[in-house]
């Protein structure tokens, strides 16, 4: 609760115009909205209501009706804000659109942090099987947004090699608590060791990218061999999420069979690194290639 009462009482969220399409327009009129009470989760409906996840305290009820009554348009221009970031900074609804579609464009983004910087891991669901079931949402995948700032220095990449060390390193002691003891040692022989020098790379490469490159992209400014030297290393960066990718794969059949409890976490890491390479093929290398070659949407 702590995290909306931060949104509603301080943030000033300025959206520019922005077009979507129609499928991007369809997640937004179906995008529910979920905060964490106590022991439970809520979610806020299109329609201002509330769905919550378990028991609440009557307190806790209270203060989100006083907010759904009074804050609704805050509340609006919140998702307007979190659309905007994901239509410009991630490739994350592009390649989920199947399974939006499929259930009817409805996507939950949590919201977890405090103050400006909040980690937004958004789910798909069946419109019926909230709240029932709602243990069988899809993950989708994991977003970064700050409130204070919708500009993403390097395309967000400060945030890619953030989430993708500290996804890796949980990965790690998810595997520890929930693979049997007689495949972890496989599993740092055959996968993990490679994926730590996987993400060790990536992370190097970054680190070149973020020090050598403005953070801001004017193509406009640029000259040619800039852009070509910012498109190489972007695209390198996504041949390691390429790579990291395809050993995710193999490490999540390997563990299908006797730990499928231990393997949904691999699937998750698996989503994430999936996004984060369409990103960097769709928008990044995209758009760099676009002010390369003169072209002017």
């Amino acid at each position: 609760m702590q995290s909306l009462n931060n949104i509603v009482d301080e943030a000033e969220l300025k959206v520019p115009d922005f077009h979507l399409d129609h499928f991007q327009g369809r997640v937004l009129e179906e995008l529910h909205l979920e905060f964490f009470f106590a022991h439970c989760r809520f979610l806020i409906t299109p329609s201002f209501r509330y769905v919550t996840t378990g028991k609440a305290t009557t307190q806790e009820i209270t203060q989100l009706e006083g907010i759904l009554a009074q804050r609704q348009e805050l509340i609006g221009e919140l998702k307007s804000y979190l659309m905007y970031g994901l239509t410009l900074y991630s490739a994350l609804l592009e390649t989920n659109s199947y399974h939006i579609v499929v259930n009817d464009h409805l996507v939950i983004a949590r919201f977890v942090g405090l103050r400006d910087a909040f980690e937004v891991k958004l789910y798909t669901l069946r419109q019926e099987d909230l709240p029932a079931r709602y243990e069988d949402k899809i993950y989708l995948g994991r977003d970064v947004l700050r409130l204070d700032r919708l500009e993403r220095d390097h395309f967000g990449l400060r945030d890619m090699r953030h989430v993708l060390r500290e996804q890796t390193v949980k990965l790690r002691r998810r595997l520890d608590e929930h693979a049997p003891e007689a495949m972890r040692a496989e599993l740092e022989r055959d996968y993990l060791g490679d994926l730590q020098e996987l993400v060790e790379d990536f992370s190097k490469n970054a680190s070149v990218v973020l020090k050598d490159f403005p953070p801001v992209f004017p193509g406009d400014e640029l000259d040619w061999r800039t852009l070509l030297e910012m498109n190489r290393h972007f695209r390198e960066l996504k041949h390691r999420l390429v790579e990291a990718d395809e050993l995710l794969g193999e490490m999540e059949k390997a563990l299908f069979e006797e730990a499928p409890h231990a393997a949904r976490y691999v699937t998750k890491l698996r989503k994430d690194v999936t996004n984060a390479e369409n990103y960097i093929l769709l928008k990044v290398n995209g758009r760099i290639t676009d002010a390369v070659n003169g072209i002017r949407l």
